[in-house]
């Protein structure tokens, strides 16, 4: 029993006045390849898109971890510097962290001089507030000295301290 299609080849020179080969959709064997090379680029796009965005576990791990590795941290203090906004310190250990995408944490700090650093993300609600009291240590030089940094985090948003 022969069929037409016994004799398709798996490959034939596309149409398109390029030498180049393609599927060939007459044959079983070109179909099964053209539904299965759709099946995985669709895969692989649906894989790109999960791991670009936060889930709020992944954004809760990532805060807890980033402030398990700030505290206690020393950090240089400089006479003329005023007061320390540890915005990018925050971001730079979420993202060493290595969990959830290297991007979109959102980090910024509530109040003037407060310390207090309200972390989200696009992709969810959650927000954690992180709270930074730097503890003094003994002066280094005439301009600088050294403090430790304690750090906790509270899994909602800050709220700013009456004056």
């Amino acid at each position: 029993m022969s069929t037409e299609n016994d004799h398709e080849p798996v490959f034939v020179r596309s149409k398109w006045g390029t030498n180049r080969y393609v599927y060939n959709p007459r044959n079983p064997v070109g179909v099964a390849l053209i539904v299965l090379s759709l099946l995985f680029a669709a895969g692989a796009m649906y894989s790109l898109r999960a791991s670009s965005q936060w889930s709020e576990d992944e954004l809760r791990d990532a805060v807890h971890r980033a402030a398990g590795t700030l505290d206690g941290s020393p950090q240089r203090k400089y006479d003329w510097t005023g007061h320390s906004d540890y915005s990018s310190l925050i971001d730079d250990a979420i993202r060493k962290t290595g969990v959830g995408p290297r991007f979109g944490a959102r980090v910024s700090e509530v109040g003037d001089e407060t310390h207090l650093y309200e972390i989200g993300s696009d992709d969810t609600e959650d927000v954690h507030c992180m709270t930074i009291t730097e503890i003094p240590g003994p002066k280094t030089d005439a301009v600088s000295w050294e403090v430790h940094l304690d750090v906790s985090v509270e899994d909602h948003g800050c709220e700013e301290p009456e004056r």
